[in-house]
């Protein structure tokens, strides 16, 4: 649980302590007080702290390429380290069926939306989420290692039509047990504190049946057993796998080592230039309000 809540609290402690900067500048390097800081600094470093987000995420894609094109994937992970693990999915527990299109699977996430309207009159709401894992392994040249953390998954989309797909959700829905909106929160929590690999949770916002689904947008993600991939993650020894991380979300990516590769050097050039924007931005609006004061 504290790894949990130091994880929701470093992106606001972050901006506050960057606003804080740049307040301090403005106050000691051109003398303005405090409180005529306050908008500005908050503003700037908004854009700031995104601008480090992204050119730290940029950074990360990068080391992880590194890894994969210098092959640190084809030697065992270090104990408490940032692991990249190349290999073949392998469930050891029963495989999922996906909710939108019945795809057997060892890991999916879905998303319903409701989105209505067009232009400043569009309105998009939540309708349901959800998120399973079977006991699966990692099978690697060094060895096969257990996936013990609820992952980002970047892998296959539906194979069916839109209207198979609501037909195949609301089917879902008649059975699975749905959290509502109050306990979604505990349920992002939950995911934390998943210990042994199997994981399911469902969040409905809305009515699911009986309701007008004319308006929905569907979308899904499902990793097929026997899958090529690449994880990223924390290596634990004590138990044999890959854990939850303050440092960021595990992600399980779908593709052999060139295609991982070729979609991390994109990562890293589109994330770069789009932090260096934002810094632009964060250092203009210090400009403009030194300049107009």
């Amino acid at each position: 649980m504290k790894v949990v809540l130091l994880g929701l609290l470093q992106g606001p402690v972050a901006w506050l302590g960057v606003s804080l900067a740049i307040s301090l500048l403005l106050q000691f390097r051109f003398g303005f007080s405090a409180s005529a800081t306050i908008g500005a600094s908050l503003l700037a470093g908004a854009f700031a702290w995104a601008s480090v987000g992204l050119l730290l995420s940029a950074f990360h894609r990068w080391r992880e390429r590194s890894a994969i094109m210098g092959g640190v994937a084809g030697v065992a992970p270090e104990d408490g380290a940032h692991a990249v693990l190349v290999g073949v999915l392998e469930a050891t527990g029963p495989l999922l069926r996906a909710p939108l299109d019945g795809s057997p699977c060892v890991a999916y996430s879905y998303e319903i939306l409701d989105d209505r309207g067009t232009g400043r009159k569009r309105f998009v709401s939540n309708v349901a989420r959800g998120i399973a894992l079977t006991p699966t392994s990692i099978v690697t040249r060094t060895g096969a290692y257990r996936l013990l953390a609820v992952p980002a998954l970047d892998a296959n989309e539906p194979s069916a039509t839109r209207t198979q797909m609501i037909e195949s959700f609301q089917r879902y829905a008649r059975e699975a047990i749905f959290i509502d909106q109050k306990g979604a929160a505990d349920e992002l929590l939950a995911q934390w504190e998943d210990v042994d690999g199997r994981y399911r949770s469902d969040v409905a916002y809305a009515q699911l049946t009986d309701t007008d689904t004319s308006h929905w947008v569907l979308r899904q993600q499902h990793m097929p057993a026997g899958s090529q991939v690449c994880v990223f993650g924390r290596y634990s020894a004590a138990r044999g796998g890959i854990v939850p991380s303050v440092g960021g979300p595990v992600r399980l990516v779908r593709g052999n080592i060139e295609q991982v590769a070729a979609s991390l050097r994109s990562a890293v050039v589109t994330r770069g230039l789009l932090g260096v924007g934002f810094a632009g931005a964060a250092a203009g609006i210090v400009w403009l309000f030194v300049t107009r004061a």
